[in-house]
């Protein structure tokens, strides 16, 4: 056999293997359920779900759900695949995930080798093997469990595949140009791949920065001859220069006003200054996974009001910041080092910056764990060259083994929604979400019959939930809900304790959904508690947050459905309208109560169904103008 068949053979082992041991290892996980956003995204979510070839569906379940301003139009395609074949069913659509990141696995193999061959010419750098040991490292790190069994973070997944694959071509038309060769072909994949990315999700965005780094580190605006080139050092710089245009005057701005964070309990400053905090919370995540230390729920991270409070801000704030000049420094000597510690940083500038997300997901990880394992190969470089060679594999393979192991457990723990469930709850005790995810496992055993003991169980982990002294109040919402079901009287105190957990705060997405099932469930004559105490709350919502549309939604249906106050139901809905003209749910609603009351005029009628028609044009309204129709 030729050595470049060996070499061929040796390649396509290494990438067979990286398969077989990210499917393996992710097997039993398959077996679980939906999870967490899974629900409001895609189980309750109608516009994804493709049922034909029809162009039309493919359309909408492109452009509607989850798709946001900036796309994610490719992620609900492969989610509409999933669904024309196999349905709703959980299995099929976490074996896609697998595989996307299998082949993701691969790309990282390709990309690490190419970026240790250039490191060599700076000095001592990995080889191929470790090349396999890292992306192996990274396939089977028990961190990605919560991205790889996580339905709808598939959207992570295709987004960071295709960020890998623009980095790729971006090495590949780098490494052309410095042999003089041609190289925009590969420049141009380059920025193909980036669009793509965005069609999955803004993850890919981050494109430019870790291109920026590797030029940093690796090929330093060198062109052939070796010569730095002038232009490509322009180039970056008017990068640079616009990036900070658009995020000063473009970007910041909006976040800046005071309701930018109406939904969240802490503010801009408090958001940023707890990131280090969570930066490096993550670190010791990477660096020791042990299964109880993986939450996936983080809702009991408190945020930090000030540098000194808690004292973990600054230290936190200082080991972040120490991070960052050791990569400054370590760059002309230790670029593997410096890239590591450099993409880390820069995987987390979108999700830790000024945009209100929630503060801690472990799936914001998934491409910046790479920058960990990067930083300790950079470590380890020159001394592990000296060892024997047998030694030298067996303590690279040992944390591989180690990881794969622990990620191993970590899938059989998401192998049945219960156990995933009961494991979380009793890793992180101060988790509503944890707590309230059991006690709606429990609840749902149990069929509802307060004589079972399961019932029992859900209402003690409710109540769990409920003494914990901050969220939402999904506690109390839990309690009230079981005790309306089973016509059991509901205390006042529980109403007044959910008051009081709402009071000046803005509504959460989690708050609408809380609001949504008390409202709907008294609606549907499946609760029976006061109406009163349901109006109080929801004109408390209302009262505090004058800007919220849900909760006018909320209320409207509340007042319409059980008040029989029409003419307050309609005054809610074009409340709605007024501070959200373009939302057609608020339209619909509005001309369904207008045509089912006398409150109306043909022209208002006649006015508002035309807006929902013209608004009509992937047939996202269908079913709305249809119960419409049905009533005129």
């Amino acid at each position: 056999m030729s050595e470049a068949m060996k070499t061929t053979s040796h390649h396509v082992a290494a990438y067979a293997s990286l398969v077989l041991l990210a499917v393996a290892i992710y097997w039993p996980g398959l077996a679980g359920g939906f999870l967490f956003d899974d629900f409001p995204n895609l189980v309750f979510d109608p516009d994804w779900k493709v049922t034909s070839s029809e162009w039309s569906q493919w359309r909408r379940a492109a452009s509607q759900g989850i798709a946001s301003e900036g796309g994610r139009g490719l992620a609900l395609l492969s989610f509409a695949a999933n669904h024309l074949f196999t349905g709703l069913d959980p299995w099929p659509m976490k074996l896609t995930n697998v595989l996307m990141h299998a082949g993701n696995g691969i790309l990282m193999l390709l990309l690490c080798r190419r970026i240790f061959a250039k490191a060599r010419s700076f000095g001592p750098a990995p080889g191929d093997f470790v090349a396999w040991a890292i992306a192996a490292a990274w396939l089977l790190h028990p961190m990605q469990v919560s991205t790889v069994l996580y339905v709808v973070q598939r959207m992570e997944i295709g987004s960071q595949g295709f960020t890998l694959l623009a980095l790729l071509f971006y090495f590949v038309a780098r490494e052309r140009q410095c042999a003089g060769t041609r190289a925009w072909p590969w420049l141009a994949g380059a920025a193909a791949a980036t669009l793509l990315g965005l069609g999955f999700k803004e993850s890919a965005l981050l494109v430019p920065l870790y291109a920026g780094l590797i030029e940093v580190t690796l090929f330093r605006f060198r062109t052939h001859g070796g010569t730095a080139s002038r232009g490509w050092k322009t180039s970056y710089l008017l990068l640079l220069l616009s990036g900070a245009f658009v995020y000063l005057f473009v970007v910041l701005p909006p976040y800046l006003h005071a309701g930018a964070y109406g939904s969240r309990d802490f503010t801009l400053y408090e958001r940023l200054i707890t990131q280090p905090r969570i930066l490096c919370m993550y670190l010791g995540q990477i660096l020791w996974p042990a299964p109880d230390r993986l939450l996936f729920y983080y809702d009991q991270v408190r945020a930090s009001t000030g540098l000194l409070h808690p004292l973990s801000t600054l230290w936190s704030l200082l080991l972040i910041a120490a991070l960052a000049v050791c990569a400054i420094a370590a760059r002309n000597r230790r670029p593997l080092l410096a890239l590591g510690i450099g993409w880390f940083l820069a995987s987390h500038f979108l999700t830790s910056n000024i945009v209100p997300l929630e503060l801690a997901f472990e799936h914001r990880n998934y491409l910046a764990l790479f920058g960990v394992l990067l930083t300790i190969s950079g470590l380890f470089a020159g001394s592990v060259r000296e060892w024997e060679p047998a030694t030298r594999r067996l303590l690279i393979l040992l944390p591989v083994v180690t990881l794969g192991g622990l990620t191993f457990l970590q899938s059989l723990t998401w192998a049945t929604p219960l156990g995933l469930d009961m494991s979380l709850a009793s890793r992180n005790p101060d988790s509503i979400r944890a707590s309230y995810a059991l006690g709606t496992q429990w609840m749902q055993m149990s069929g509802g019959d307060s004589n079972q003991p399961l019932w029992g169980l859900a209402f003690e982990e409710f109540g769990h939930a409920a003494a914990l002294p901050y969220g939402s109040g999904l506690g109390e919402q839990g309690q009230i809900f079981m005790l309306a079901r089973a016509g059991k009287p509901v205390p006042p105190a529980l109403w007044q304790q959910l008051r009081r957990k709402l009071a000046g705060k803005g509504v959460t997405v989690e708050q609408e959904a809380l609001l949504h099932s008390l409202v709907e469930c008294r609606v549907r004559s499946q609760c029976r508690y006061k109406d009163v105490e349901l109006q109080k709350t929801l004109l408390q919502v209302v009262s505090d947050n004058p800007g919220s549309v849900v909760s006018r939604i909320q209320y409207s249906n509340f007042a319409y459905n059980v008040m029989q106050d029409q003419e307050l139901a309609v005054a809610l809905m074009r409340d709605a309208i007024r501070l959200e003209p373009e939302n057609a749910i608020s339209r619909a609603g509005l001309v369904k109560q207008l045509l089912a009351s006398n409150l109306h005029s043909s022209q208002e009628v006649e006015r508002e169904l035309a807006w929902l028609r013209a608004a009509n044009s992937n047939g996202q309204l269908d079913a709305e103008l249809a119960e419409i129709e049905a009533l005129k």
